[in-house]
């Protein structure tokens, strides 16, 4: 099979549209009464056909082997193409209207907009002016098509390719419409028998028409008026006939009202043709229904329907060596093939009837579909497709019933669970696809994520749980049950078991002989010796361990063992011993419900002394906070406190049952309390929540502060700060909450609805911007990273290691893809809102927003920060504060108040002479910088006035804002400064509201080795590229840990190398990297289609077919992973 090696765009001359064409259109219509093509219309049959019974006239072809052939439009009047409006438009300026060459001489640099008159001839210029989408004006003159194709014509072609069009430039005014084959716009006919059109021949119909009444004017010699009507309303229907969104034209529309589907519309956006039916596609082979769960499968395994077995295929293709092996499968299982298919392609359906027939003719060449069976291999998905591991090859078991069944331990990788999901299975059609799905995709080589190297497959919920118990130092398990465990899992004992056995001793028996490990689990350290487990209580954590430690130490196929037979084993063992839920579990005594009350009546005395405190304003600050705001921060630390003393009076006094594991062994335990411990399900809150209080109800991450006039509800006292007034619930779930509690928790669970319907839209999208950017990034034979084009991202690849610590990357692997999501899946989980941590810290913020604002490199960041540290000689609270008062910026707001008298139009600023004396600045300076800016002030005692000029009332608003803002002392930029003392060390540091690294770096007492700021574009600018480099990669990982993602830093490093590996930052999305790849097809997949198809038409560009969108594309192999193998073979 030849492969195509690149594509070309240019742009047809009238000619070779002429020479194309198979038919010249001139009817404005399709078909005939009777329902046949109209000759010289657009359903002529040169044009191909669509309709079963009739023959192409230009290929001589039927319907299915016909592609179709274009036709053409002769125009009355040339037609200025709106795609190329606006590079006519830079023609006309850069060119002489008479000579038609550049405005400028080789020898003189002027920009050719400011040249007078011509270098070459001599001509004065007029100035074009140029109204979207297609209409010039020379002064006040109006620019006709034809003039314009003159002028065009006129560019010597030297001259146009400096210009940067490297096509003749009077092609783009058109003098012949190409038509699109009918294939491409193909009539339906409705139930009524009328035949319906495509949005396409509804605009060439309508161009007909027009063209058709222009040319009769023409000849009958109209006046000019009526000509340039009909001219500019030709002009608009080719306009909308390639763009029927173009800004500042009327769409054309349908006669129901409804909006035509022209060209462009076609190919841009995600329903076009570009992101729908190219970049990816619906399937044969492929099927899908709900999920359900199966305790009894091995992770690697997936139950498959019979009905949907009975309907997929695997082909097998008979040769002369396995001929006589079909023949016999086909006798042993007639009903398990659906079709035996010949050497010329027919397709024969078997049955009992032409059995002996079909094993008669039964000859190599031929191929057989046989249904799916067990031990076949197919690829699991689940949408949202986030990571890799939401596609993974899994082996097929036939099953009864009506659902796709899989272990639990396998939901993780899916995001799946069982409340109605349904997942995709695919069958994979040969050999090669085949193998490449079993040792690239099986489930057992993705236990370790590539994000950052821990299990993503392991134990769950009631299996956790079930290895909790079973190795607690209590269990004791009888022969009889230990065997049925046993035998459930599939193992056999390695050791001989005595009549009762310890749980450990049953839990060593699904560990591989050989791992030796010790792990720190929440109840102490788990020892595991030579595969036996000598100490400890296997938990969550530790199971998470245990399974990595496996797959490090023995290998995937070890690992999978060990979760195959724990899972089942504990699934067992929970079903023996009986795990259930009651509301028992969140009985508590009268006395424990008492001791809850009184922890509440606690806090709620304290609460009261801050507020005290506040109304009498002897509050401490907290560094850089309002009286008011560290009362707010003040209060929810102490609520918060009264939940977490709760949860120690629930945890003690919680109704404990006695469970038997075995005769005479029991077990006191609590399932709520034991689902949270074992790391199975839910936090101690859960528990508080239910039998303790609910606490808290945050709305933003605050308390609820709006509502009625200070106060949120009328049944309050206004100006009430109290916990219940602002959304503390005191009661749990088990009691029930008051009205007004339940309001407050309405509105807080209101609150995380709305985050969960924003954020996966705007996460979706940064992850589709971060691997359409990073996605043709591959590591090479030596270990660089590098892009489509060949050029160099990275020099060495995290060391040559994978990423998930199994040993060396391989070359082809797409680390850039890779790296794109592991930010853009756990992305999905993280809060949209800015959280905040307690105290100074939160000044900068934490979340996905700041994450959004790190890719697309923004200027300016929405909380710009920074982190100044003192020379040791300064680092002392006196001399600190010293320095944080001179580089606080003081503005005249700070210090006056400013107000505006618009009936005698002035300004008043009354100066605040303690402030000024608190700032360190006097009267004097004052008057200095506002004289600068208004000399004409005058001053009496501390007011000044300042008459407006102008009258307007915008100018003394103007005047005020400038005032305002106007800088007396400190650093430009920085609002605030605060001292922080660090804990530890007890540095102090002053964290800065704003930024300006540059003006603080010139400050003697500041130690510029280790002050930083988060404003990467700043870095850039005073530090230089790396210092931004690394910049980037803190501030991911900063976000990244406050919302407890753990991200290897090889994939942050990547993304910080390619935002900045071309000398400045570039963003991710269609600006930055994504926007300016080499080949043409990748950036029009992305976003923008039109724009680049045009652009690479007018500078004839070519895609040379490098990268991996492009390959998709045009349906050829990409160059990556297997993809960049070629096999070469010796042919004697």
């Amino acid at each position: 099979m030849k492969a195509i090696e690149s594509l070309s765009f240019s742009l047809l001359s009238p000619e070779q549209i002429r020479k194309m064409s198979a038919v010249k259109v001139t009817v404005p219509d399709t078909y005939d009464e009777d329902g046949y093509p109209i000759s010289g219309g657009l359903a002529d049959q040169r044009l191909g056909v669509i309709d079963p019974g009739l023959k192409c006239r230009t290929c001589g072809n039927r319907m299915k082997d016909c592609p179709g052939h274009s036709g053409h439009i002769e125009l009355v009047r040339p037609v200025v193409h709106a795609g190329f409006g606006k590079i006519i438009y830079h023609l006309l300026k850069a060119t002489c209207r008479k000579c038609g060459r550049i405005l400028s001489d080789k020898n003189t640099e002027t920009k050719t907009a400011q040249t007078k008159a011509c270098p070459h001839c001599g001509e004065e210029q007029i100035k074009v002016k140029f109204i979207k989408p297609t209409t010039y004006y020379e002064d006040k003159t109006k620019l006709l098509p034809n003039e314009i194709r003159e002028r065009l014509e006129r560019i010597p072609d030297s001259d146009a390719k400096r210009l940067g069009v490297k096509i003749r430039p009077e092609n783009m005014v058109l003098t012949v419409l190409i038509v699109a084959p009918v294939t491409v716009r193909p009539s339906i006919t409705l139930e009524t028998g009328e035949r319906s059109e495509d949005d396409l021949t509804h605009k060439l119909v309508d161009i007909l028409r027009i063209n058709q009444r222009l040319e009769e004017n023409v000849d009958a010699g109209a006046p000019q008026l009526i000509i340039e009507d009909l001219w500019e309303l030709l002009q608009y229907h080719i306009t909308t006939y390639f763009d029927n969104e173009t800004s500042g034209v009327p769409p054309a529309r349908h006669r129901s009202g409804r909006q035509l589907k022209t060209l462009f519309q076609r190919l841009k956006g995600k329903e076009g043709r570009f992101r729908y039916n190219l970049s990816g596609k619906r399937v044969n082979f492929s099927a899908r229904t709900v999920i359900s769960p199966d305790p009894t499968m091995g992770i690697n395994q997936l139950g498959v329907p019979e009905e949907m077995a009975s309907e997929l295929t695997l082909p097998v293709n008979v040769t002369s060596w396995n001929k006589e092996h079909v023949k016999d499968f086909i006798k042993a299982h007639p009903t398990k093939i659906n079709y035996v298919i010949r050497t010329d392609g027919r397709r024969k359906k078997l049955t009992a009837a032409n059995m002996e027939e079909v094993l008669a003719e039964i000859d190599a060449g031929y191929r057989i579909e046989r249904q799916l069976a067990d031990g076949d291999l197919v690829i699991f998905n689940r949408q949202p497709s986030l990571h890799r591991m939401s596609m993974m090859c899994h082996e097929v078991k036939v099953l009864p019933g009506k659902t796709l069944r899989f272990n639990i331990c396998d939901c993780p990788p899916y995001n799946a669970d069982f409340d109605g999901d349904e997942m995709n299975i695919h069958v994979p059609q040969n050999e090669e696809a085949q193998s490449e799905a079993e040792i690239l995709m099986k489930v057992e080589n993705q236990i370790l994520s590539p994000r950052d190297g821990h299990p993503i497959i392991s134990l769950q919920l009631d299996q956790v749980t079930g290895a909790y118990l079973l190795t607690q130092e209590d269990t004791i398990v009888s022969k009889e049950e230990a065997f049925d465990i046993l035998d459930f899992a599939g193992v056999l004992p390695r050791d001989d078991l005595k009549n009762s056995v310890k749980g450990a001793e049953l839990y060593s028996q699904f560990l591989p002989e050989g791992l030796n490990v010790t792990i720190e689990g929440k109840r102490g350290e788990v020892r595991i010796k030579n595969g036996r487990l000598a100490s400890g209580v296997v938990d969550g954590r530790a199971d998470h361990e245990i399974t990595r430690q496996i797959f490090l130490q023995l290998g995937a196929k070890a690992a999978r063992d060990y979760i195959d037979t724990a899972s089942k084993a504990t699934s067992r063992f929970m079903t023996l011993y009986g795990f259930s839920l009651s509301l028992d579990d969140y009985e508590l005594s009268e006395a424990a419900e008492q001791e809850v009350r009184e922890v509440y009546k606690e806090g709620r005395r304290e609460l009261n002394i801050l507020i005290k405190k506040l109304r009498a304003r002897q509050l401490e600050q907290l560094p850089g906070k309002t009286m008011r705001e560290t009362f707010e921060e003040k209060t929810m630390a102490l609520l918060e406190n009264v939940r977490y003393r709760t949860w120690k009076v629930v945890s003690e006094k919680l109704n404990y049952s006695q469970v038997s594991v075995s005769p005479g062994n029991a077990i006191k335990h609590n399932a709520a309390i034991l689902m949270a411990d074992s790391g199975g399900r839910g936090k101690p809150i859960n528990v508080t929540q239910m039998c303790g209080l609910v606490g808290q109800q945050a709305v933003r991450g605050k308390r609820p502060s709006s509502g009625y006039k200070r106060r949120i509800l009328p049944h309050f006292a206004p100006g009430n700060l109290g916990d219940q007034e602002r959304g503390f619930v005191r009661h749990g779930f088990k009691q029930g909450l008051t009205p007004f509690e339940y309001f407050f928790h309405a509105a807080g669970g209101r609150d995380s609805v709305v985050d969960k319907g924003v954020n996966p839209a705007k996460t979706g999208y940064m992850q589709r911007r971060l691997v359409n950017a990073l996605l043709d990034y591959v590591v090479r034979e030596d270990n660089s990273v590098r892009d489509a084009e060949g050029n160099l991202i990275q020099l060495d690849y995290n060391q040559g290691q994978h990423t998930a610590g199994t040993g060396p990357i391989a070359a082809g692997e797409p680390v850039g893809v890779i790296a794109a999501q592991s930010i853009g899946e756990p992305g999905t989980q993280m809060t949209l809102r800015t959280f905040h941590y307690a105290g100074v810290a939160s000044l900068a913020q934490l979340g996905f927003t700041r994450l959004v604002e790190i890719v697309d490199a923004r200027k300016t960041p929405k909380k710009a920060v920074m982190e100044i540290h003192l020379k040791k000689a300064y680092n002392e609270w006196d001399k600190a504060k010293k320095v944080a008062a001179s580089i606080e910026e003081i503005t005249l707001e700070k210090v006056a108040s400013i107000n505006e008298d618009f009936d005698r139009k002035f300004v008043a600023i009354e100066l605040n002479r303690e402030a000024l004396r608190n700032r360190g600045l006097t009267e004097s300076e004052v008057t200095k910088h506002i004289e600068a800016i208004h000399p004409e002030y005058k001053k009496d005692g501390n007011m000044i006035t300042i008459r407006s000029k102008k009258d307007s009332l915008r100018n003394i608003r103007k005047m005020t804002n400038q005032l305002k803002s106007t800088h007396l002392k400190g650093i430009p930029g920085i609002r605030r400064a605060i001292l922080v003392e660090k804990r530890g060390s007890g540095d102090i540091t002053i964290a800065t509201d704003g930024s300006n690294m540059e003006e603080v770096f010139k400050l003697p007492e500041v130690d510029v080795e280790n002050t930083v700021t988060n404003d990467t574009a700043e870095i850039s600018r005073v530090l230089g590229i790396d210092a931004a480099r690394n910049s980037i990669i803190l501030e991911i990982h900063k976000v990244m840990e406050a919302q407890k993602i753990d991200v290897n830093p090889a994939h942050l490093a990547l993304i910080a190398d390619a935002m900045t590996c071309r000398g400045d930052i570039q963003s991710v999305g269609r600006h930055g990297l994504a926007g300016t790849k080499g080949s043409i097809l990748a950036r029009a997949a992305f976003e923008e289609t039109e724009k680049h198809l045009v652009n690479a038409c007018a500078r004839e560009e070519s895609d040379k077919l490098t990268g991996i969108t492009e390959n998709i594309i045009i349906g050829q192999t990409i160059p990556c992973g297997t993809g960049t193998v070629k096999l070469e073979m010796e042919l004697d």
